[in-house]
């Protein structure tokens, strides 16, 4: 029987390690959007701190939504360690014009990459503890998604596609019956997930 991802102890607790810091960014945001409303009432208001005060105030349900829904669907990561092994891919990381918007350009088969990108938060998984920057291991379909992480599984993220170039997107071949199983495909067609 082939090990998955969620067999290594490592992943486990990794997983463990992203639920518990998913709680902490909810229970942050939450509490400053709590301290910002009561603080707001309480300090005398000029002109100055009036623009402020309204940014934050429109920012926070936003950031305590992201972060809500984040961990809402972080068993959707568990899904996928818990039916795709790792597997060991070479990558690199390009850079798209003067910013770096943390692409993985996978090497899925001689002559073909997938790009992928981390969500629902952007991470940069060439410097999270990887003594292997060239390769990836990653659980999951290249073609609808799953788990990356650097070599050891010790910082699982949700991975997805992204298109190569321009915006556009490469048609999709049929999804498999693992893929229905992890949540990457219903009907025999993938998904596209944004967590």
């Amino acid at each position: 029987m082939a090990r998955t991802a969620f067999d290594h102890p490592q992943t486990v607790a990794a997983y463990r390690r992203l639920v518990r810091r998913r709680q902490l960014w909810l229970a942050g945001f939450v509490v400053a959007s709590i301290a910002l409303l009561l603080g707001g009432e309480e300090l005398s208001v000029t002109d100055r701190a009036i623009p402020l005060f309204a940014t934050m105030l429109l920012t926070a349900p936003v950031l305590v939504l992201m972060a809500a829904l984040a961990l809402i669907y972080t068993p959707r990561t568990a899904r996928i360690l818990r039916t795709y092994p790792w597997r060991a891919y070479p990558c690199r990381y390009p850079r798209r014009g003067q910013r770096r918007d943390f692409a993985m350009a996978v090497t899925v088969a001689p002559g073909r990459e997938v790009l992928l990108h981390t969500t629902p938060y952007r991470c940069n998984l060439e410097h999270k503890l990887n003594a292997q920057p060239d390769t990836i291991w990653f659980a999951g379909d290249p073609e609808g998604g799953g788990v990356a992480s650097p070599v050891g599984g010790h910082y699982p993220v949700r991975a997805v596609r992204t298109p190569m170039r321009d915006g556009q997107r490469p048609p999709l071949p049929p999804a498999d019956a693992l893929a229905e199983s992890a949540g990457l495909a219903r009907d025999g067609r993938y998904l596209r997930y944004w967590f």
